[in-house]
């Protein structure tokens, strides 16, 4: 079940998601650092989470964020083969 986020606090969620700092998403939101520190405490309370990394769990599974994977590197990959690691 979904919980409804208010739309200023739909934009910390897709910042906060993007890895940004309370002070980078004060700066892009032209708002306090601590009224973002306050919108990412009303979020967490919301979606009933504990760690700010969930956030952007959150936020891909609700639909705010889309996740792109990087195309593969057909190099990469041989340097991986390549070389064997022991653990």
């Amino acid at each position: 079940m979904s919980v409804r986020l208010s739309a200023k606090e739909k934009e910390v969620a897709i910042l906060v998601s993007k890895g940004m700092k309370d002070k980078e998403i004060a700066q892009t939101l032209y708002i306090s650092r601590r009224r973002v520190g306050e919108l990412v405490a009303s979020i967490k309370e919301k979606w009933n989470i504990h760690h700010r990394v969930e956030i952007g769990i959150r936020a891909y599974y609700y639909g705010l964020i889309t996740v792109e994977i990087a195309p593969r590197e057909e190099n990469c990959l041989q340097r991986v083969k390549q070389k064997s690691v022991v653990f």
